[in-house]
């Protein structure tokens, strides 16, 4: 078993295709499947189940998929320690964020590296925090700023900041409440659109409920950020949401954002690292750049929230 086969092997996992993955890796399909066959010879077990849509991992695939992906990550990592050592840093960083995340952070973030880091490479994925809490635990990506869950308890992870949560309304919406905040008895008649359960914002939300001993009316569920912005901002319909989500239209004078009380609901944004695998020195001066970075924007007040 060499390196190479683990990295045809990922990568095949990784796009569902041997078709795909030969063409990525520059390498005849014959020659492709050759190399699996014997590398599944030689664990003594099939990886994939072959279809006619392409391959699916069987649990073996699974189990070695998450092995393969550390493997190949030290060896990056040992080989970035040497680059390091003789002061040439680089390399490529895999990270993941939330959608909400990324409209604040992302773009100020990779100017920064691309200024400090310019032989870094940076291989960037969206997803709602619980995927993103996913990918990192199987080796997917290297590093993820999420938001806090309950699985969130078995990852390698520190604090970045808080964020407040807020009813958002159309700006021509009937008055809401009996003032600047409103209370979560309040919201319970009031129609919402929000994300489905699996999400972490509607956990959040739902636990706050539960806690004032009131139900919420969850007229819609709807996980795409910008159509939620876009129900809201034709009125008829409210959102909660963190007031960086929404920063653009707040401007514009298109929504408004009323602080939710009784109980207020906060929650706490994370930065966290691949478990039980050494960081490279490149991903060391990418968590850097991430922590200076939130911090600047909190203390400039783009992002509403506290560190």
């Amino acid at each position: 078993m060499e390196f190479l086969d683990l990295h045809y092997f990922v990568s095949i996992a990784e796009t569902g295709s041997f078709t795909k993955s030969a063409l990525q890796n520059n390498l005849a399909q014959s020659a492709l499947s050759r190399r699996v066959r014997d590398l599944e010879a030689e664990l003594g077990t099939a990886l994939f189940y072959r279809n006619g849509r392409g391959v699916v991992l069987t649990d073996a695939g699974e189990v070695f998929l998450t092995r393969a992906r550390g493997i190949l990550a030290e060896r990056e990592a040992l080989r970035q320690d040497m680059r390091a050592s003789a002061g040439d840093l680089d390399g490529t960083v895999k990270l993941a964020v939330p959608p909400s995340v990324g409209l604040v952070l992302l773009a100020p973030l990779l100017r920064q590296i691309r200024a400090d880091l310019p032989r870094v490479r940076m291989r960037v994925m969206e997803g709602f925090s619980g995927h993103v809490a996913e990918w990192l635990a199987s080796g997917k990506v290297d590093l993820a700023v999420l938001y806090k869950l309950k699985s969130s308890a078995l990852l390698d992870a520190e604090h970045l900041l808080f964020e407040d949560m807020f009813l958002i309304s159309a700006a021509d919406a009937p008055p809401f409440g009996q003032g600047a905040g409103v209370t979560m008895a309040e919201l319970a008649a009031e129609e919402l659109v929000l994300p489905g359960p699996p999400h972490g914002l509607r956990m959040l939300v739902e636990d706050a409920a539960a806690k004032a001993g009131v139900t919420l009316n969850v007229a819609i569920e709807l996980e795409t950020l910008p159509t939620i912005h876009d129900l809201v901002g034709t009125g008829g319909i409210r959102t909660i949401l963190p007031l960086t989500a929404v920063q653009r239209e707040l401007r514009e004078g298109r929504l408004t954002a009323q602080r939710i009380t009784a109980p207020a609901i906060s929650r706490e944004l994370i930065l966290a690292h691949a478990p039980h695998r050494a960081a490279a020195p490149v991903t060391k001066a990418v968590v850097r750049l991430i922590r200076a970075q939130i911090s600047d924007l909190v203390r400039s007040g783009v992002w509403a929230g506290r560190l």
